[in-house]
C-alpha cells in the first residue's frame, strides 16, 4: 500500500516539477528576447566596424570593385537592422505579457521575486539584498511564486 502512495506522489511531484520548469521558460522569454537583441546590436557594430576599417590586402592580387561589397555590407546590415527590430518588438510584447501576469498574483513578495528575476534580470543574491531576506528564503519564495503563477492561455497549451 505504501508504494502506490509513494508512486502516487512521485508522479504528482514530477508533473509540478514539469509545470514549473514550463513557466520558468516562459518567464525567461523577455530576458531571452533582450539578449538576442543585444547579440544582434553587437553584429550591426562589428558589421559596421569592418566596413570603416577593412583590413588592408597587398597581395598584389587583383580585388573585386568596391560597389559590390557596399552593396553586399548594406544588405547584410539591413538584414540585421531589421532582425533587430523584430526582436525589440518581440522582447515589448513579451516584457508586456508577463509584466501584467505577474501583477495578477496576490502576494507582494512573490510578484517582487518574480519581477526582479524575470523581467530585470537580477541574481538570487541581488534579489536577496535588496528584498533583505536571505537568499535560502528567496528560493521558497519564487517556489511558491511559480506555483501562484499562471501562464497566459496561448503560452500554457
Amino acid at each position: 500500500m505504501c508504494i502506490g502512495i509513494v508512486l502516487r506522489n512521485g508522479g504528482d511531484s514530477l508533473a509540478i516539477v514539469r509545470e514549473n520548469e514550463r513557466k520558468k521558460e516562459y518567464l525567461k522569454g523577455y530576458i531571452y528576447s533582450v539578449r538576442k537583441a543585444q547579440r544582434l546590436k553587437e553584429q550591426i557594430e562589428e558589421l559596421r566596424s569592418q566596413q570603416m576599417f577593412p583590413s588592408a590586402n597587398h597581395d598584389g592580387m587583383p580585388q573585386g570593385n568596391a560597389h559590390s561589397d557596399l552593396s553586399g555590407y548594406m544588405a547584410r546590415l539591413d538584414a540585421l537592422v531589421s532582425q533587430l527590430e523584430a526582436e525589440k518588438e518581440i522582447a515589448i510584447r513579451e516584457y508586456n505579457e508577463i509584466y501584467n501576469q505577474v501583477q495578477l498574483m496576490q502576494d507582494e513578495a512573490e510578484k517582487e521575486v518574480l519581477e526582479r528575476r524575470y523581467l530585470l534580470g537580477d541574481s538570487w543574491w541581488r534579489i536577496a539584498v535588496k528584498m533583505n531576506y536571505a537568499e535560502s528564503h528567496i528560493y521558497r519564495i519564487h517556489g511558491a511564486a511559480l506555483s501562484h503563477f499562471q501562464m497566459t492561455e496561448h503560452e500554457s497549451l
